[in-house]
């Protein structure tokens, strides 16, 4: 018999044998589909995680300066003219700008303290690409106030709600006292961003909420009568490449202002591990869910057995007018590889479906990595290969007189 022969075969016995052939499928469609969903969802988790990680200083950079070396000295201090010729020499950032942090105490119209220890950052335009946030009522600071130095400041919800209850607090003013500079200044508000943490904060897990308020640089360094920062953030382009561009920025330094004082760290300095910790995480639930994979290609053998215990007479009358052991052997290799192909393509169409309801309800937007897709339709090929093999094998060391005389 030849391939085609062969080929036809196998689907009409499988076709006439309907329920059968579900029932050897279901194992496959099961095992393959719970690859295809919780490869989907966890690596959609990852991403989420991660890019969540990215807006809170994932692959962000802190060039400091050494206030604490033998050598240092005030010129040491960054500069704007050093931004500046950072950003002429160094290839690869998409954004650099100094900041200064500044603890405040933080009071509404009537003068009460609403926030005794909260944070003021004193920003440029870059930091709104590095730190980006959710604008829900107003307006970011505008590039005309950061050159004027005027007193705005845009804060988060949660503590604007604080200072003024469900009222808009767009357009009201605020007084922030500093309290290591003994100044007390007068500010309006013209932005209201989504807390990074509020939905912690929903839920009950984080029920002390940090302040975040954020006020023109130029407007600080003219309360604070300098220039000069002793920490400046950069993000670069590529943060696989963040490390190497962060060492050519320090080489830059060194070489400008004859002085190896200067260091840079990861804002958030755990964020490769625990991105590395859930890739595992997802190659072990992956894995994990590969199980039923096992346990279909142990269904396919059982059933292509129980196949073969049915038609010994008819392999017996194939053997009577011609038929070698290879055909025999071959024949039902084929059934299997067909059915376990058939199950794989089920599995990852239903997969698919799961990946994306799922995400739904758990708002994660599933990835499909093609590669899973093309690895699922091996291991179903593979496992039609592997687990047909024995009862194919069964089937073709019959005797044909032993199976003609088979009730």
């Amino acid at each position: 018999m030849n391939f085609i022969e062969i080929f036809k075969s196998s689907i009409q016995s499988l076709i006439g044998n309907k329920m059968r052939s579900l029932l050897t499928m279901l194992g496959i469609i099961i095992g393959i589909s719970s690859v295809i969903a919780m490869s989907g969802i966890g690596k959609g988790g990852e991403e989420k995680i991660t890019g969540n990680l990215a807006n809170s200083g994932f692959g962000v950079y802190e060039i400091t300066v050494d206030t604490d070396a033998d050598d240092y000295k005030s010129i040491y201090s960054l500069k704007k003219e050093d931004i500046e010729y950072i950003k002429k020499n160094v290839d690869g950032i998409m954004a650099i700008t100094p900041t200064v942090r500044e603890r405040i105490a933080i009071k509404n119209k009537l003068g009460k303290d609403i926030e005794r220890m909260a944070v003021v950052d004193s920003t440029t335009p870059d930091y709104e690409k590095i730190d980006e946030v959710v604008y829900i009522e107003g307006r970011p600071i505008l590039n005309i106030e950061y050159k004027e130095a005027d007193p705005v400041i845009v804060l988060d919800n949660l503590t604007a709600k604080k200072l003024f209850g469900n009222e808009s607090s767009l357009g009201k003013k605020i007084t922030l006292e500093f309290k290591s500079l003994g100044v007390i200044k007068e500010f309006t508000i013209v932005g209201i961003f989504e807390h990074p943490d509020a939905a912690m904060n929903e839920i009950g897990l984080a029920p002390r909420m940090p302040t975040f308020t954020r006020i023109p640089l130029s407007q600080m360094e003219r309360i604070e009568g300098s220039e000069d920062y002793e920490t400046v953030v950069v993000m670069p382009e590529d943060p696989v490449k963040g490390p190497e561009v962060l060492i050519n920025v320090i080489k830059e330094l060194e070489n400008k202002n004859h002085s190896d004082i200067y260091e840079y760290e990861e804002k958030i300095s755990k964020g490769s591990e625990l991105k590395s910790i859930l890739e595992t995480l997802n190659i072990f639930i992956i894995f994990v869910a590969s199980i039923s994979l096992f346990v279909g290609g142990i269904g396919v053998m059982n059933i292509m057995l129980v196949s073969v215990t049915e038609r010994i007479k008819e392999i017996g009358i194939r053997k009577a007018i011609g038929a070698q052991s290879k055909d025999i052997l071959f024949q039902f290799l084929t059934e299997s590889i067909i059915l376990s192909l058939v199950g794989g393509g089920l599995g990852i169409i239903i997969g698919y479906m799961a990946s994306n309801l799922i995400g739904y309800f758990i708002n994660i937007t599933p990835i499909i990595s093609p590669l899973i897709v093309l690895v699922s339709v091996v291991i179903s090929t593979l496992i039609g290969l592997i687990f047909g093999v024995y009862p194919a094998r069964q089937a073709s060391l019959l005797n044909p007189i032993d199976a003609l005389r088979n009730e």
